[in-house]
C-alpha cells in the first residue's frame, strides 16, 4: 500500500496497515504534521458540544479513543481538568449543563475519566479569576484530554517506521495512475528535485484539507472537502490565568471556545470560518478581535487588548463537502471510498485517528485478501514510541496557586522534555549533554543539543520543522522566535553541511513562517 499524506490520519493508516501484516509506504510533501495536524486546539476529547447536535456515535467513538490514547500514548496525551462556567443570561443553564456532562460521561463508559461535578459560583471564580461575581451562577467541572498534536503525529510515524513501514517526507505526489495490477505514482523529491516512480497494489489518499488536490493528481473528479479555518491566539499566562482548562460560549455568536493553559501562555481558540485551501492560512485581525471580545466578556477583570497577543496560528479542518450546514455545525465524521485501486479518505478528528485507521485498515485487508482483517486492530494494544507505560499525571502548570498566583515550574527544561519525548526524555538529555555546546539554551525549556537529536532521530530537515513542530519555540514573542531560529539554522548548517545559499533560503522560509503568525497586525 502507498499512503499519501503525513498528517495524523495518514500516519495512523500506515501504522494500522503494518500492524495488520501489510507492507506500507507513507509519503508527505512537507514535514510530518506540517499542516492541520500541528495547528489544532491540541485536545483529545469527545466533543461535548456535539451532544447538542445529537451526534452520539461520534462523541462515543471519540471518548473511547481518548481512553486508548491516555493508555497507549501516555506522556504525549494527558488528562486535563475543564471548567464550564454558567452566567446569568447564558443559553445553557446549570441544570442543562449538568445533564449534558452526565450524558458525556455515560457515553464514555467503560473508559470515563471520572464523574462530573457541579461547581458553586465561588469555586468557578477561584478557577477563573476576574469573572464578574454579579453574573456568575456556578458551573460544571469534568475531565478530558490534551496533547501536543505535532509530537503525537510524529510518534505515530516513528512507531509505524519501527514496525516496518517506510515513511518518507518531502516527497510530493505529481501523478497517480491506476492499472490492472495496482497503481504507479510519480513522486517529486522536494529536496533535490529528482523524480521517482513507485508502484503499489493500491494507494490511499489522505490529504486532509488538500484531498481534492491529491485526487486531481489521480484524475479523479468530485469535491470531497469543504475546509474551514480555525485560528488561535496566545496570551501571556499572567494576563489570563486559569486553574485548568475552560470551555465557554462566545457572547458574540454562541460558539464554544476554549482557554487552554501552558507553562507560559494561555491559548484562546478557536474560530470556524469557511476557507480556501489554496489561500494563505493565517489568522485575521477580525478573528483576533472576536476571540479577545469573547474572552473579555467572560473575564472582565482581565482588560485584554490587542497588545496582549503574543502570537496567533491557524489551521484548516478537512470537513466533508457533503456537510451543507454552517461551519460550526458540520459533522466531523470521516468518509472513505474506493475507485479502482485508489482509496480516498477525508474528514475525521485528531482524537479519533486510530479508530479511523482501524476501520479503513480492516476494509483494505479484506479487499486485498491479505493480512489481518479483524475489525479490532492490533493498534489497540500498541504503545507509541516514547509513550510511558502508565497514565501521565495532570500537568503541574494547569493549576493556580493561592489567590490566583501562577506557580513556577519546578524545572522548566525537565517538564518540557517530559512532554516532548515521554520516556525517551532521559536519553535526549544525555544525548544533548554529549554534543558540543549541546546544553546551550534556546529558551527556558529547550537546549541546542535537541536540534541534534531531532536531526538524528526525528527526521528534522529544516529550521521550521524544529521551531514549529519538534518544539513550540516559534510560539514566542517575535524577536525571541527569530533569535532562536538563527541559532537553529546555524546548528543545522553545521550538521548538514549547508552552503550559504541554503542558509539564506532557510532564513527566508523561516522568516515567512514566523511572519504569518503576526500578519494579522497589518490588517486594516
Amino acid at each position: 500500500m502507498l499512503v499519501v499524506g503525513g498528517g495524523v490520519t495518514g500516519a495512523g493508516i500506515a501504522l494500522d496497515l503494518v500492524a495488520r501484516g501489510l507492507s506500507a509506504g507513507l509519503v508527505e510533501r512537507g514535514d510530518w504534521a506540517g499542516a492541520t495536524s500541528s495547528a489544532s486546539s491540541s485536545l483529545v476529547h469527545g466533543g461535548l458540544r456535539y451532544l447538542e447536535q445529537l451526534e452520539l456515535g461520534l462523541v462515543r467513538e471519540s471518548c473511547l479513543e481518548r481512553g486508548f490514547l491516555l493508555r497507549n500514548a501516555a506522556g504525549f496525551v494527558w488528562p486535563e481538568r475543564f471548567t464550564f462556567p454558567v452566567r446569568r443570561g447564558d443559553r445553557v443553564g446549570r441544570a442543562r449543563l449538568l445533564a449534558g456532562l452526565w450524558l458525556y460521561t455515560a457515553v464514555s463508559l467503560p473508559r470515563a475519566l471520572g464523574l462530573p461535578r457541579a461547581l458553586s459560583a465561588a469555586e468557578v471564580a477561584r478557577r477563573i479569576p476576574g469573572m464578574d461575581p454579579a453574573r456568575l451562577r456556578g458551573g460544571g467541572g469534568y475531565l478530558d484530554g490534551a496533547t501536543d498534536d505535532a509530537r503525537l503525529t510524529l510518534a505515530i510515524v516513528l512507531t509505524a517506521l519501527s514496525r516496518g513501514a517506510l515513511p518518507v517526507s518531502r516527497l510530493e505526489l505529481l501523478a497517480l495512475e491506476a492499472g490492472s495490477r495496482g497503481v504507479a505514482a510519480l513522486l517529486l523529491d522536494r529536496l533535490d528535485q529528482s523524480r521517482h516512480e513507485v508502484r503499489a497494489r493500491a494507494a490511499v489518499l489522505a490529504g486532509g484539507p488538500f484531498t481534492d488536490r491529491l485526487r486531481s493528481c489521480a484524475g479523479l473528479a468530485g469535491a470531497w472537502v469543504r475546509p474551514t479555518r480555525g485560528s488561535h491566539l496566545a496570551l501571556p499566562r499572567e494576563a489570563l490565568p486559569t486553574d485548568g482548562a475552560v470551555i465557554f460560549p462566545s457572547p458574540v455568536d454562541g460558539r464554544v471556545l476554549f482557554l487552554l493553559p501552558t507553562p507560559t501562555m494561555t491559548i484562546l481558540g478557536t474560530t470556524d470560518l469557511d476557507a480556501d485551501p489554496a489561500a494563505e492560512v493565517r489568522a485575521t485581525a477580525a478573528e483576533v478581535d472576536y476571540l479577545l471580545a469573547s474572552a473579555q466578556d467572560l473575564v472582565p477583570g482581565a482588560r485584554l487588548g490587542r497588545e496582549d497577543v503574543l502570537v496567533t496560528w491557524s489551521g484548516l479542518r478537512p470537513l466533508l463537502a457533503t456537510n451543507g450546514r454552517a461551519p460550526s455545525a458540520r459533522s466531523r465524521e470521516e468518509r472513505a471510498e474506493r475507485e479502482g485501486p485508489i482509496w480516498t479518505i477525508a474528514g475525521g478528528k485528531l482524537t479519533a485517528w486510530r479508530a479511523t485507521a482501524e476501520k479503513l485498515g480492516a476494509r483494505l485487508a479484506a479487499w486485498l485478501e491479505r493480512g489481518d482483517c479483524d475489525p479490532r486492530s492490533p493498534t489497540r494494544g500498541i504503545l507509541l514510541r516514547g509513550a510511558r507505560p502508565h497514565r501521565a499525571r495532570r500537568p503541574t502548570w494547569s493549576a493556580l496557586g493561592p489567590e490566583g498566583t501562577i506557580p513556577a515550574p519546578r524545572d522548566p527544561l525537565s517538564e518540557a522534555r517530559d512532554r516532548r519525548y515521554g520516556r525517551l526524555a532521559p536519553a535526549v538529555a544525555a544525548f544533548a549533554a554529549a554534543r558540543p555546546g549541546g546544553e546551550s539554551s534556546l529558551g527556558a525549556d529547550t537546549q541546542l543539543g535537541e536540534v541534534d537529536w531531532a536531526v538524528a532521530h526525528e527526521d528534522c530537515l529544516s529550521a521550521a520543522d524544529f521551531l514549529f513542530r519538534r518544539t513550540k519555540l516559534a510560539l514566542a514573542p517575535r524577536a525571541r522566535a527569530q533569535a532562536a531560529g538563527e541559532a537553529v539554522i546555524g546548528r543545522l548548517a553545521d550538521l548538514a553541511g549547508w552552503d550559504e545559499p541554503r542558509r539564506v533560503e532557510e532564513r527566508r522560509a523561516l522568516g515567512a513562517a514566523i511572519a504569518r503568525l503576526h500578519a494579522w497586525r497589518e490588517d486594516p
